[in-house]
């Protein structure tokens, strides 16, 4: 959703830049930017103003000046190195602003399959919820989490707006101290594709992951699907 300035007293630099993040955010990537003088008439900035802007901009590889065609929008992959940190923490930790929309939440009945996975009876009530995972208002991917319920009562909708790890440690005293995970490429579901805003034949990087904490339980299952060229693994090994 484009975002507005709540006060009017942005300096025209400042006024300039939120003009041109809303439209890198709002637009699809590789887009041309409008020209100068058309950006500057829009914000009621100096077209020098904008000029400045945009080379911030182009140093933060948002954006890229190609000669005699224009100004066009680069959206940078995120490079998620992989380890135990949160979607939260690791958007954090790389100077990008972090957010969720909650798609989905609700009770299920674990079956055979989620029985078995999470190492609870059958039958049992696990909580469900599928989320929107978003990097400076740019969505990169969905992702669906399996709890059980009887390990994290009380859980409510509105928990659910930063990091999951964080919120298990402070409320349930709970570590997440390894996690066993595929991943593999893959053609994202009409629904998630959806949720994505994409077309669904766009290839996606997918994760399922079971997560254990300090005790060793199996306390939760997660599937996440990220945009393919917008979200990369990185993957590195210590030798001993």
């Amino acid at each position: 959703m484009p975002f507005m300035p709540l006060v009017n007293t942005l300096t025209a630099y400042q006024k300039a830049r939120l003009h041109l993040l809303n439209l890198i955010i709002s637009s699809p990537q590789g887009s041309r930017l409008p020209g100068e003088r058309e950006i500057a008439q829009d914000c009621k900035v100096a077209r020098m103003t904008i000029r400045r802007a945009i080379d911030q901009l182009i140093q933060e590889q948002k954006l890229e000046r190609r000669v005699g065609s224009g100004t066009f929008i680069t959206y940078t992959p995120i490079i998620h190195k992989f380890r135990l940190k949160s979607f939260t923490e690791e958007m954090t930790s790389l100077g990008l602003k972090p957010s969720s929309k909650l798609l989905i939440f609700k009770y299920v009945k674990a079956d055979a399959i989620k029985s078995s996975l999470l190492n609870v009876p059958i039958g049992s009530v696990l909580l469900k919820f599928s989320r929107l995972r978003l990097a400076e208002g740019v969505v990169l991917g969905v992702e669906t989490i399996f709890l059980p319920n009887a390990y994290f009562p009380g859980i409510k909708e509105e928990d659910l707006s930063g990091s999951l790890y964080s919120l298990l440690h402070e409320r349930y005293g709970i570590q997440i101290i390894n996690a066993n995970t595929s991943f593999s490429a893959s053609i994202p579901s009409q629904e998630v594709a959806d949720q994505l805003e994409i077309q669904k034949n766009r290839a996606c990087l997918e994760l399922e992951m079971t997560d254990l904490d300090q005790n060793g339980r199996i306390i939760m299952l997660a599937k996440c699907v990220y945009i393919g060229n917008q979200y990369k693994l990185n993957l590195s090994f210590d030798t001993v």
